[in-house]
């Protein structure tokens, strides 16, 4: 056991010195073993329910229904890093949200999770070159879609406080430079309206932001160097998810919604469960 773990810091620590974009998934912590065994979980209900119910079996589309809930689950616990409990609820959220009317946009949603986890400073330490061609490449993609143009501002605004070597106007012009190269190669623009089932998500988002924004403190640590989580950044983080999904119903065609389901999921379980559980 003592080896395990040693191999494992090893691991982890090697893994910083070339990114900081991710945070290691460690088997022996109990919320690592829900975020795992319940993505896996909603990849099955969904599976089972589809073949009940349509007599087919549709394995691509259930098994994006359990990276959903898992994305989902990352989410909140960028938003919530103090609560546990809360990425598990967003879980469910997720795997209900999937049998919804609409298509989550899974990657784009995978993208404000990394920006997400950059702006909260849930990781420390900062980003390495590996890190900004990463983040220039998926501000790229997202400036292809404009229900994901939030995701860049959010890109910019993580690259801003987070940017090593001091040259933050040259990384987010970069970053600019990339998303406006994605546009003026492939954008596709909303041809309707918004229905009222946009406007009443877009309302459900905007209570969340207010109700998740209450937290004053968070006790939790960064992964690197054990820093303080500071509150300012989390908050940011969480009003910035908000707008992410604002930003994707907006953005999105009338009729055939892509909403940032996970993302959603992530925020209104922070909400939820700082409302009935502010402890």
């Amino acid at each position: 056991m003592v080896r395990s773990r040693c191999e494992t810091e090893v691991s982890v620590v090697n893994i910083y010195k070339i990114t900081r974009l991710n945070r290691p998934l460690s088997w022996r912590l109990t919320s690592n073993r829900i975020a795992i065994l319940g993505s896996v979980a909603a990849g099955a209900i969904a599976l089972g329910w589809w073949y009940f119910s349509r007599d087919k079996w549709q394995i691509f589309a259930a098994a994006l229904v359990g990276v959903s809930a898992f994305i989902a689950w990352a989410v909140a616990r960028e938003l919530d890093p103090d609560r546990p409990r809360t990425a598990t609820l967003a879980m469910i959220l997720a795997t209900v949200g999937a049998f919804g009317p609409w298509e989550p946009a899974l990657l784009v949603s995978a993208i404000a999770l990394v920006g997400l986890r950059v702006l909260a400073g849930t990781v420390g330490g900062e980003l390495k070159p590996l890190d900004l061609i990463v983040l220039f490449g998926a501000a790229a993609y997202c400036g292809t879609r404009v229900d994901a143009w939030v995701v860049v501002l959010l890109l910019v605004l993580a690259v801003l406080d987070e940017q090593p070597a001091g040259y933050p106007v040259a990384t987010v012009g970069m970053l600019l430079a990339a998303a406006g190269a994605g546009f003026l190669t492939d954008v596709d623009f909303p041809d309707n309206n918004m229905l009222d089932e946009e406007l009443l998500w877009g309302l459900i988002t905007i209570a969340a932001i207010a109700l998740a924004i209450r937290t004053t403190r968070i006790r939790s640590k960064t992964d690197l160097y054990g820093h303080s989580i500071l509150w300012p950044k989390v908050r940011a983080a969480r009003v910035m998810a908000g707008f992410v999904v604002i930003g994707g119903i907006i953005g999105s065609d009338a009729g055939t919604l892509v909403l940032m389901t996970p993302v959603l999921a992530g925020l209104v379980a922070t909400a939820l469960y700082r409302t009935f559980r502010p402890a």
